[in-house]
């Protein structure tokens, strides 16, 4: 079917005016221009196909161009009945999809529960998702606030997490949605949860700014449960969240709700000293006199705030005053007023107090008048929606009647099954002469078959009989060559085992030469003969040098012991008696190097075998460390 049927040449003429629109209204992304350009053409098609792609096409621009597209879908409606009904329910979803995006308040939910009705039993997964998010954005704005949860609820009923083409951005878009009525109900575990999945889905849809914003909110719910330390450990998260992406200006939006929870404790004062300089210096808020808008204001409370508790009350003062801006309502004026109240009780001026109590109190009423406005609002939507139960109760008496009438019919239908079940009786007793002919027919197959069996029985028998004296033939070749093989076999494992145990003591002498050859290294070292030789000098010290270039020979040739020594003995003179013994010094000359007593040193050689072998005994170190170290003793 041409385009000129399904849209006419008005519709045409509709479209290129939606696109002069957009192209005044001004794109500033070189894809959208040619997403648009590729829908314009596909405008002058034919076909239903071609309407469909003109609808995903549109559909591409909704989220970064709403308006542009509610454009486009308007110039299509004058020819929409033209379509099939799949396309027109396209037409309807894409609609309003587009004006969520584009935040125009619904008035009806009539569009929204056809689509719900159609692509329930229509559509995919994603378009049933997408169709009771968006039943539930239409009870939003009509203010029936518990419609618009179960719409919400009925949205992750339908969702498919595990399909490979999901939209998880959609099922995030409307766990923040249910997220925002149950914040507007105080019910804040609640929100807490739905902010969470929230995040969690955005993440999975790969949209990180979404996913730092409703975690960021979720930090309002728990100040509001007055869980103050999970409220501060979930916003440092999101301005490092904030940091890491680029986005800059929203981590340092975001340190105001910090600030607000450091200015009620005085202890973190120089953590919101930091927030307030960081504000100050990077925020792209203030305009060229360095002043906020009157929606970012309260950021002077927090200010004024930290130089009262500094006791700097002029300074406080000023900065509460600057929260104030002609035309503001006196809710958003009450941090002025609250911290005027607290400067002056600090200052004892009667008067000054009285006013500003005055002030606070009647800004705190008209808080509260909105509050109980909005609770009235609430209780509003409640009845509207207990009258819907009500409606729905009598819907499901009415279905249950019409499931009696439903029952009738199937007995009277049951009856009419009966009597047609007993003609086809009648007519079964007819053929059973023709099946019995049939089976007596079969019965004189069989039997021949079976006659046929028992030839190839006995055929089978003489075959294998025949099979049997042959290999009885071939096994007695087969066990001699086996014979050989094994004996063989077994005196190269013989020799293998021989080898083995050769080569193994053959690495163990290589391992022993080597460990002798370093020990010998360090027999020879200049620090060892020294000390070698200071040994055989009776009431001869060693100085601390000599110690310590000692402890660098020794560390650097055995290492691993001198790390033992270091954790387990970790004493200077228990690591000398220890290198000593080592050397080959023996206890009266270690003694008179260390100046002790020959019986302190037999005692620090049981310390020692005891920390580092598990032997109480002072004679076995030395041939401990030589098992266990690999040290052996060269006379120097």
């Amino acid at each position: 079917m041409c385009l000129l049927k399904v849209i006419n040449c008005r519709a045409v003429k509709g479209g290129i005016c939606g696109f002069i629109c957009i192209f005044a209204d001004g794109m500033k992304s070189v894809v959208q221009i040619i997403v648009a350009f590729c829908a314009l053409c596909l405008l002058s098609g034919c076909g239903d196909k071609r309407v469909e792609s003109v609808l995903v096409n549109i559909d591409t621009v909704i989220s970064s161009r709403p308006d542009s597209a509610l454009l486009l879908l308007d110039s299509l409606k004058a020819e929409k009945h033209h379509w099939p009904r799949s396309l027109r329910m396209r037409h309807d979803l894409l609609t309003m999809k587009a004006q969520n995006k584009a935040y125009v308040d619904f008035t009806s939910d009539s569009v929204g529960r056809m689509l719900v009705d159609y692509y329930d039993s229509h559509g995919t997964t994603n378009e049933r998702v997408m169709a009771h998010y968006l039943l539930g954005c239409a009870y939003r704005d009509l203010g029936e606030a518990p419609r618009a949860v179960n719409s919400y609820m009925d949205a992750i009923a339908a969702a498919d997490t595990t399909a490979a083409d999901f939209d998880f951005y959609t099922l995030s878009a409307v766990y923040s949605q249910l997220a925002g009525i149950y914040h507007r109900q105080l019910l804040l575990t609640n929100e807490i949860e739905a902010r969470r999945k929230a995040s969690h889905y955005a993440y999975s849809a790969n949209q990180p700014l979404w996913g730092i914003y409703n975690l960021d909110m979720s930090a309002g719910a728990y100040i509001l449960l007055n869980k103050k330390d999970s409220a501060e450990i979930i916003q440092k998260q999101v301005m490092a969240l904030y940091d890491e992406y680029g986005y800059h200006q929203r981590a340092l939006q975001t340190s105001e709700p910090l600030m607000y929870l450091y200015t009620e404790q005085p202890d973190r004062l120089s953590d919101l000293k930091q927030l307030i300089d960081r504000f100050e210096a990077e925020s792209d808020l203030f305009d060229e006199h360095h002043e906020l808008p009157p929606s970012r204001r309260q950021y002077y409370y927090y200010k004024g705030r930290y130089y009262e508790v500094m006791h700097q009350l002029d300074s406080a003062e000023y900065y509460y005053r600057k929260v104030y801006r002609p035309g503001m309502t006196a809710v958003q004026n009450n941090p002025m007023f609250q911290g005027l109240l607290s400067i002056y009780q600090k200052r004892h001026q009667a008067d000054s107090i009285a006013k500003y109590a005055r002030l606070y109190c009647e800004a705190n009423d008209s808080s509260i008048a909105l509050k109980d406005r909005d609770l009235t609002a609430q209780t509003s939507a409640a009845y509207r929606y207990n009258r819907i139960q009500k409606i729905a109760h009598e819907n499901e008496t009415r279905a249950y009647k019409n499931l009696i009438a439903l029952i009738i019919s199937l007995v009277v239908t049951a009856f009419l099954i009966i009597i047609t079940a007993i003609i086809w009786k009648r007519r079964q007793k007819r053929h059973q002469q023709e099946l019995n002919r049939l089976k007596t027919e079969f019965a004189d197959t069989v039997e021949e078959y079976e006659e046929n069996l028992q030839k190839l029985q006995v055929l089978e028998s003489a075959h294998k009989n025949v099979i049997s004296v042959i290999q009885a033939e071939a096994n007695y070749t087969l066990s001699h060559i086996n014979e050989t093989y094994e004996a063989e076999k077994s005196r190269l494992l013989e020799e293998n085992l021989l080898l083995k145990a050769r080569i193994e003591d053959l690495q163990k002498e290589e391992e022993i030469s080597k460990h002798m050859d370093e020990s010998e290294r360090f027999a020879h070292e200049e620090i060892v003969q020294k000390v070698w030789k200071l040994s055989k000098k009776p009431l001869t010290t060693v100085s601390e040098d000599d110690w310590s270039e000692l402890m660098k020979v020794f560390s650097s040739s055995y290492p691993t012991l001198f790390r033992d020594l270091s954790q387990k003995c970790n004493s200077t003179q228990n690591i000398q008696v220890c290198i000593l013994t080592a050397i080959g010094i023996g206890g009266v000359e270690q003694a008179n190097l260390l100046g002790l007593k020959k019986q302190r040193v037999s005692n620090i050689k049981s310390q020692l075998n005891k920390a580092l072998f598990n032997e109480a005994s002072s004679r076995t170190l030395r041939k401990n460390l030589v098992v266990h170290y690999n040290i052996y003793n060269f006379e120097t």
